[in-house]
């Protein structure tokens, strides 16, 4: 069944997510002017534990181009002092003539307390900021009442890893959403052999499922059998549900089409999110070649 399109409060654009465990400061320091180049809107760099700092990717990246918005996409409140933040984002904003967006979230923590303290130091970055322009603030969101919290404490919403049925579901009927940015991480697995690529997806979906609220967004989709089922060493074709929220080495117009259903059902920042097996050479041709699609209008 054809998705019914969900009204944008803004014409949608496209953002391009470079993991520090995949584009490492080498690499990401070869995507910035392809990206700047072309008609990607926005850069996000999700955190990586025990990896390269999101906050300092996003400097440098602000340093190596003049157009492009860049966010952390996202860091755990919890990680961070207000007053030392409010120093990096202070710094990184103004610093970029305000092109820097601070996505954050609760991490592993649910529940109303997780989501309470969140808004909490949320507003306490925003009461402390020294200029009367604050940056954008987006949320980590996955459930609704975290989405619907999104919409009233912040200027946008990450989503990750759902389909986007999932997303007309739990996008709430009775906010205003005029001016406000859902955004969707859209995770890509590449590799040279499409074994690899394939084994990369089913690992990664393996693994989310372990995370109990992924766990319970997958079974409320009608995914979980089909994640039972899944296995690297069989070398099987992935299940069309769990194509709805990701695929292994897909052709250009696959990559087109899946940018566009999230489109249509509402998102207006689709985040095509690479994960690339290989040598720097390959990830930028990777890259690369997921700007032009973005560029060409595939979508």
């Amino acid at each position: 069944m054809p998705l019914t399109r969900v009204p944008h409060s803004r014409p949608m654009k496209v953002g391009f997510a470079l993991r520090s465990t995949v584009f490492g400061p080498s690499a990401a320091a070869k995507v910035i002017p392809l990206l700047e180049k072309s008609g990607v809107d926005s850069v996000w760099f999700p955190a990586a534990w025990q990896m390269f700092d999101a906050l300092d990717m996003c400097g440098i990246s602000l340093g190596e181009s003049k157009r492009l918005i860049v966010g952390t996409g996202v860091i755990r409140f919890t990680d961070y002092d207000v007053t030392q933040l409010l120093a990096r984002l202070y710094t990184l904003s103004e610093g970029s003539g305000r092109r820097f967006i601070l996505g954050i979230g609760t991490g592993a923590a649910t529940g109303r307390p997780a989501i309470d303290g969140l808004v909490e130091f949320v507003n306490r970055l925003r009461a402390d900021y020294p200029e009367k322009q604050k940056p954008p603030i987006f949320f980590a969101a996955l459930r609704r009442r975290v989405l619907r919290v999104a919409y009233l404490n912040a200027e946008g919403a990450i989503l990750n890893f759902c389909p986007p049925d999932y997303v007309q579901k739990i996008v709430p009927k009775d906010v205003d959403v005029k001016g406000f940015t859902l955004a969707c991480y859209i995770k890509l697995f590449f590799a040279e052999k499409d074994d690899v690529a394939k084994e990369m997806l089913i690992d990664e979906i393996r693994m989310y499922d372990g995370i109990p609220q992924y766990h319970a967004m997958f079974k409320e989709i009608g995914a979980s059998d089909s994640i039972s089922k899944l296995d690297p060493e069989s070398g099987r074709d992935i299940p069309e549900d769990l194509l709805e929220i990701s695929s292994a080495n897909p052709n250009d117009n696959e990559v087109g089409r899946i940018i566009e259903r999230f489109g249509r059902a509402g998102v207006n920042l689709p985040i095509v999110y690479p994960y690339v097996s290989g040598d720097d050479e390959y990830k930028v041709t990777v890259a690369e070649r997921l700007a032009s699609i973005i560029s060409r209008g595939q979508i």
